[in-house]
């Protein structure tokens, strides 16, 4: 009986140190995360599915009113089309139920704009994530 109670009693401490929920007085203590260095990206493509590089990248957060500087990314664009849009390191930018983050771009040869819409969070959470948002932007 002893050995379930106190089973009972971890599984209720872990679980409650992996709250979600931001709280009124900061982050939980305690909390379990794992080491790895996280980060959301996203692939712009033509129609035919080959990479296309763009200019003029950049992330807003509608609910900051400010645009986020991507941090601890080492190189940022070293294959066409591919772009990271957070890190970890922006994870306190970020709410932790998750930011409605608007993406706009130029395509290189049309200079015709791009504008696509991400919730990621990250907050409280272990790590950013991406809640909903496409995993490539089609570029025309």
């Amino acid at each position: 009986m002893k050995k379930l109670i106190l089973l009972c009693l971890a599984f209720a401490v872990v679980t409650s140190s992996c709250s979600k929920k931001l709280k009124t007085d900061g982050c939980p203590t305690g909390q379990i995360c794992t080491m790895i260095f996280a980060s959301v990206g996203t692939r712009f493509i033509d129609k035919s599915g080959n990479n296309v590089a763009v200019k003029d990248f950049k992330v807003f957060n509608t609910r900051t009113n400010k645009y986020i500087s991507v941090k601890g990314i080492i190189d940022n664009g070293s294959e066409p089309g591919h772009y990271t849009i957070v890190t970890d390191g922006n994870k306190k930018e970020l709410s932790t139920t998750g930011d409605e983050l608007r993406i706009t771009a130029s395509n290189i040869s049309t200079n015709k704009p791009i504008s696509v819409a991400y919730k990621i969070s990250g907050g409280c959470n272990c790590h950013v994530e991406k809640l909903s948002g496409p995993e490539k932007i089609v570029v025309e």
